[in-house]
C-alpha cells in the first residue's frame, strides 16, 4: 500500500511539475502556437463530452450554445486545456443537479465563450487572486487540486493574445468568460 501512494503522490507532483512548465513557458514566450483553423463549437461540444462523465456522476448537466459553427484560427490543443480546466472548476464546484453552461459568440473580430455554473460563488476577497499560482479559495479547500489550473488558462489564453475574466456575486454560481482574436497577425 505504501509504494502505491508513493507512485500516486510523484504522479501528483510531476503533474504539477510539468503544468508549472506550461504556465512559464507560456508566460515567457517560449512556447509557439500550432494555429490552425478550427471551429471552436465542434471543440467546445468535445471538451464537454470528456467531461460528460464526471458531470454525471455528480448529477450536473453540461449544456453548450451558440452558433452551428464559429471558425477561428489558434491552437487547438492549447485552447482544449483551457476549456478542460474552466470546467473541471465549474464541475467541483457546482453542486448535485446544477447546471454548467458553455456560451459562444462572436463578431468578425473576435469570438467570447463564458462558462457559466450555478455553484456556490466566489468570494469578493478571493475574485483578485483566481489567477494567481497556487491560489486556493477558501471554498475550494474541500475538493482536490493544486492551485494552478487558472493560471495556466490565463497565460494560454494570454499568448493567443486574448482574455479571460471572471465575475460572481459571491453566493450563486461563477461566469468566466475567455475573449480570443479571430485571426492572429
Amino acid at each position: 500500500i505504501m509504494a502505491g501512494t508513493v507512485v500516486e503522490e510523484c504522479d501528483r507532483l510531476l503533474g504539477i511539475i510539468n503544468t508549472m512548465l506550461s504556465i512559464s513557458e507560456a508566460e515567457s514566450g517560449l512556447t509557439g502556437l500550432s494555429c490552425e483553423e478550427i471551429d471552436l463549437m465542434v471543440l467546445l461540444r468535445d471538451v464537454c463530452d470528456l467531461f460528460q462523465p464526471l458531470a454525471e456522476d455528480r448529477s450536473v448537466s453540461l449544456v453548450v450554445d451558440g452558433p452551428a459553427a464559429l471558425i477561428l484560427r489558434c491552437d487547438r490543443h492549447k485552447l482544449q486545456r483551457v476549456f478542460a480546466n474552466l470546467l473541471d472548476n465549474a464541475i467541483k464546484y457546482t453542486p448535485e443537479n446544477g447546471r454548467i453552461t458553455l456560451t459562444a459568440g462572436g463578431n468578425e473580430r473576435e469570438v467570447a465563450i463564458t462558462v457559466a455554473d450555478t455553484g456556490s460563488g466566489i468570494s469578493e476577497e478571493d475574485m483578485p487572486h483566481l489567477f494567481e499560482r497556487f491560489f486556493r479559495g477558501e471554498k475550494s479547500r474541500s475538493e482536490p487540486g493544486s492551485g494552478l489550473g487558472l493560471s495556466l488558462a490565463k497565460a494560454l489564453v494570454t499568448i493567443h493574445r486574448g482574455t479571460v475574466d471572471a465575475a460572481s456575486d459571491g453566493k450563486h454560481g461563477s461566469r468566466f468568460t475567455v475573449t480570443l482574436p479571430k485571426t492572429r497577425d
